[in-house]
């Protein structure tokens, strides 16, 4: 017993020995995420942790024990990355939540007067006055950059047609939040100027989403020919400037009111459920007690089963999944990144806890925002 007993105190000193290295370790792993959040870089490095684990095995005088301890500096770097975790991620507290005040705000959107985009500005924004339309999706992020308005909005999924990639791919670029969303039902009409029939109509102009949603009911006329263009009501407008009975354009009720144009032919998109799900878009992180969805961006390492363990999370802590979107990674050839949207707010605890996991093991993470659901 006494020779046991000795083993047991000299484990206990060596304990202590490695308590007091744990706990360095772990206040060298927060020093570390305040560099990688001032420095805008990922929680997870695969090459340095990889690095660290082969080094610490070459030490080993008795290799047997190699398996073991590559399992003991995984499960600490998992530690660490947790702990650098809790720190950039305390940003998402509630208590350091700001909040924009509703009044005087300056709002933009892509498009002009009569567009689905100026539509939802106007559902979300009930009383907003001060408000800037702007070209391209492009130039509305950098208009939001540069402070030129306090939110932007713009359309991100069609119920028939899928996502908007250029707004997918903003929202990666850019270090803004989704802060609220707005559904909108979208018809779809062919409109031209007064007195022009179908029998006049030469070319049509529209965003290629409207010749999308109105694919089926465009295969009536054979002879028209279909000019993409930057939006519906951008569209309207020019039909209404050419003042030109061969030109016609794919847009809403609303704008041909707008531009004083005829509906030619009504409620031609396919699908007569046709909906636009809007984000709005804002520089700072907001959260409320109504907020019911969030949305993530990561990617993952290219290995099979990779994207099912990250997303096994949201099944262990039982969230509802409602929608995954892949975009292509452009810098980087063959990869992907990938566009979550779940049920649920930051504010809950098992929300944190997996997208802590989900961070802590993409290759990127990128948090959206957590805002109210859009209702139909």
């Amino acid at each position: 017993m006494d020779l046991l007993e000795n083993y047991r105190s000299e484990i206990d000193n060596i304990d202590k020995e490695m308590t007091l290295l744990f706990e360095n370790r772990m206040n060298l792993s927060k020093k570390i995420s305040d560099y990688k959040k001032n420095n805008n870089m990922q929680i997870y490095q695969s090459e340095r942790e990889e690095l660290v684990i082969a080094k610490n095995i070459s030490y080993l005088k008795n290799k047997e024990y190699e398996s073991f301890l590559r399992s003991y500096y995984m499960n600490l770097m998992n530690l660490s990355r947790l702990i650098q975790s809790k720190e950039i991620n305390s940003d998402y507290d509630s208590e350091k939540v700001i909040k924009y005040p509703k009044e005087n705000l300056k709002v933009g959107y892509q498009g002009v007067i009569g567009s689905f985009s100026e539509e939802a500005m106007h559902k979300h924004f009930s009383s907003i006055k001060n408000t800037k339309n702007y070209e391209t999706f492009e130039e509305l992020f950098i208009a939001l950059k540069n402070e030129e308005i306090d939110y932007a909005i713009a359309p991100i999924e069609n119920s028939s047609t899928g996502g908007i990639s250029k707004v997918y791919d903003l929202l990666k670029i850019y270090d803004f939040y989704i802060v609220g969303e707005e559904c909108i039902k979208i018809n779809q009409h062919l409109i031209g100027v007064k007195g022009a029939t179908i029998n006049d109509i030469q070319e049509v102009y529209s965003h290629p989403q409207g010749f999308e949603q109105s694919a089926e009911s465009l295969k009536r006329y054979e002879n028209i020919k279909l000019i993409p263009y930057l939006n519906t009501a951008i569209s309207a407008k020019l039909v209404s400037d050419l003042n030109d009975k061969t030109k016609a354009a794919i847009a809403s009720e609303r704008a041909a009111k707008i531009y004083n144009l005829d509906i030619i032919d009504s409620n031609i998109n396919d699908n007569k459920d046709n909906y636009t799900k809007f984000v709005i878009i804002g520089r700072n992180f907001e959260v409320g007690n109504a907020c019911d969805k969030s949305s993530i961006i990561f990617s993952t390492e290219h290995e099979s089963g990779e994207l099912y363990r990250l997303l096994k999370y949201f099944a262990d802590y039982n969230i509802n999944l409602t929608k995954i979107e892949s975009r292509p990674n452009k810098h980087i050839p063959w990869q992907y990144l990938f566009y979550v949207d779940f049920e649920g707010s930051i504010k809950e605890e098992k929300i944190k806890r997996a997208i802590a996991n989900i961070e802590n093991e993409s290759k990127y993470f990128k948090f959206l925002g957590s805002y109210k659901k859009g209702n139909i």
